[in-house]
C-alpha cells in the first residue's frame, strides 16, 4: 500500500528496524537506509510513541482528540499528512 492511499481504516505501527530517541522529551527518528534524522515536536513525538503498537489512523485520531483541543476533522487531516510524510520516509509501516 503506498503512503498516497492512508485511510482512516489504515493500520499504521513504527517500522521496527527504525532507529528513535527521546531527546528532552522530543522523538528524533533516524532513517538508516538514507542517514537522515527527522526531528518530531511534541504532538508528532506523543504520535509516534502511539505507534509502538499498530493501530488504524481512525483509532489514532479519536484518541487524540481526547488529549488535544481540536476538531476532529482538523486532527484527521493533520495526522493523515504526518504518516503520508512518514510513509514516505519509511519510518512507519502501513498496512491496508
Amino acid at each position: 500500500m503506498s503512503a498516497q492511499t492512508l485511510g482512516l481504516q489504515t493500520v499504521v505501527a513504527q517500522r521496527t528496524d527504525t532507529v528513535a530517541a527521546d531527546i528532552a522529551g522530543e522523538i528524533v527518528v533516524m532513517d538508516v537506509e538514507q542517514g537522515k534524522y527527522f526531528g518530531l515536536n511534541d504532538i508528532g513525538s506523543d504520535i509516534w510513541r502511539r505507534l509502538e503498537n499498530p493501530m488504524t489512523v481512525d483509532a489514532l485520531c479519536a484518541a487524540l482528540v481526547v488529549d488535544y483541543d481540536g476538531d476532529l476533522e482538523t486532527i484527521r487531516t493533520d495526522v493523515i499528512h504526518l504518516l503520508t510524510g512518514m510513509a514516505e520516509r519509511k519510518l512507519v509501516e502501513v498496512k491496508g
